[in-house]
């Protein structure tokens, strides 16, 4: 990004999260895209199994079944749904997903005693996720003030130095690398919390599903284990997190905190999902645990397994297609397409990209984008918000005070495409001198007025 121009090169120099510094890491390394997004996917789903695999060989002492139910949990991706921000396990959201791995994984550590390394996780997930971090941190420190005596905790100062380490590095790592940020209007940045967020708007929904989902399993589990002592810690340590952050969550939701600047980057539903997975290993491992004692239970188990991946064999064929599809996208590295030919130009100041194109500019191209189909990043970047209005009103089109969806941070094709057809030449002359963009890429169909210097079987390749 050699022009100021584009909010993305604010956004990708002041997002501190170690797991975009260890991308970078990667890329410097000359990893390809493909092999640092598997990677890190990969490793989300491994933080997962472990997590579950923990859980269940403690409440079962049985390997082959913790292996084969945590592989099942995982691959039908159960949890207890979505709130104002979704829950997934192969996703491209990747800090969300992370974060809600390594919360699981911490949760597990205190259920099996594995205290030193629930706080080394503790500390790492700041640098992965701030404010999910921050407040399991706190939580966890409050946990080691009930159940440990000082001359215990000292016990713990290993773990807090290494984990400690790891976060000095990345928030030095992140100083160095961040750039000044800009004046701007906070009436702008209002409206986009009132009129465009939509992790957190002020629509009043409640998710009580998944409130009485969370109520239903967190009293089963204590029903099961509230007299076994050496599940005590685990359970306390359960019951904080989750009452904690259906208090926070409610808190926003009822009191709107959001409108609030200081609030305004917490995503109320983003922390009561960080226990959405691991409560099914912890309920499922402690119903064995009970029965266990019936061999016949053990064989019903089993039959369950079997039963709902038939009943959901569509399952196989979905996860099929979306590795495929994946293999698909950076394919197209090795053929002569839009972004290849892009690629191999050697200046092209910001592209203009549309929906479902800006993704591919960053990652095969690796080309500066003007703006990419998301921007929900602005409450994490206030001070964009003027960029974020010019852009989307002169470029794209919008009427920044009446979205065409509402609650939508996002482009939207259908929008777009009449906007952009409706530019004359002219039009997208002033908008290469104000904002640094030569190159524009739409799809084929569009009907653009000006002439394509490449052309490939989806998109259109332009040199305004």
């Amino acid at each position: 990004y050699k022009f100021n121009n584009s909010p993305l090169k604010y956004y990708f120099l002041n997002s501190w999260t170690i797991v975009t510094q260890l991308a970078a890491l990667f890329f410097k390394l000359g990893f390809s895209t493909s092999l640092v997004s598997f990677s890190l996917v990969f490793l989300v789903t491994c933080i997962y199994f472990y997590s579950s695999y923990l859980l269940i060989i403690k409440f079962t002492d049985n390997k082959i079944l913790s292996v084969i139910v945590s592989c099942f949990l995982i691959f039908f991706q159960k949890n207890l749904g979505d709130t104002d921000y979704p829950s997934f396990i192969f996703t491209a959201h990747t800090f969300g997903a992370l974060a809600q791995a390594l919360t699981g994984l911490i949760i597990a550590c205190v259920f099996t005693n594995r205290l030193k390394i629930a706080l080394f996780l503790s500390l790492l997930l700041i640098s992965v996720h701030p404010i999910v971090g921050i407040w399991l941190i706190s939580l966890f420190f409050l946990f080691l003030l009930i159940f440990y005596q000082k001359f215990e905790i000292k016990s713990f100062v290993s773990s807090f130095l290494a984990g400690f380490l790891i976060l000095a590095i990345s928030i030095g790592f992140y100083l160095y690398s961040s750039i000044e940020t800009l004046d701007y209007s906070k009436d702008l940045f209002q409206i986009y919390i009132e009129k465009w967020d939509g992790h957190r708007a002020n629509t009043g929904q409640i998710h009580y599903e998944y409130l009485i989902k969370s109520l239903i399993f967190i009293l089963l589990i204590n029903f099961i284990i509230h007299k076994k002592k050496e599940f005590k810690t685990g359970l306390f340590f359960l019951n904080l997190v989750m009452i904690s952050s259906s208090a926070i969550y409610l808190l926003f939701k009822i009191f709107y905190l959001n409108k609030f600047q200081i609030f305004s980057m917490i995503i109320p539903g983003r922390l009561i999902i960080t226990y959405t997975f691991i409560l099914w290993p912890i309920l499922l491992g402690l119903l064995y645990n009970k029965f266990m004692h019936k061999k016949i239970f053990t064989k019903f188990f089993y039959f369950l397994i079997i039963l709902y991946s038939l009943m959901h064999y569509k399952n196989f064929l979905i996860l099929e297609k979306s590795f495929k599809n994946i293999n698909i996208i950076f394919n197209l590295e090795d053929k002569k397409n839009i972004y290849t030919i892009l690629k191999n130009i050697d200046e092209t100041g910001n592209i203009i990209a549309t929906e479902y194109t800006g993704d591919y500019v960053i990652t095969i191209s690796k080309k500066p984008l003007l703006l990419m189909k998301s921007f929900d990043y602005m409450p994490y970047h206030p001070y964009l918000i003027n960029k974020l209005v010019e852009i989307l009103t002169e470029v794209y089109g919008y009427n920044f005070n009446d979205p065409y969806i509402k609650n939508y941070p996002y482009l939207k094709d259908e929008f777009v495409k009449k906007i952009f057809e409706n530019k004359n030449q002219r039009d997208w002359i002033k908008i290469k001198e104000k904002f640094n963009a030569e190159y524009l890429i739409t799809p084929k169909e569009w009907d653009i007025k000006m002439r394509p210097i490449h052309t490939d079987n989806k998109n259109n390749l332009f040199k305004i």
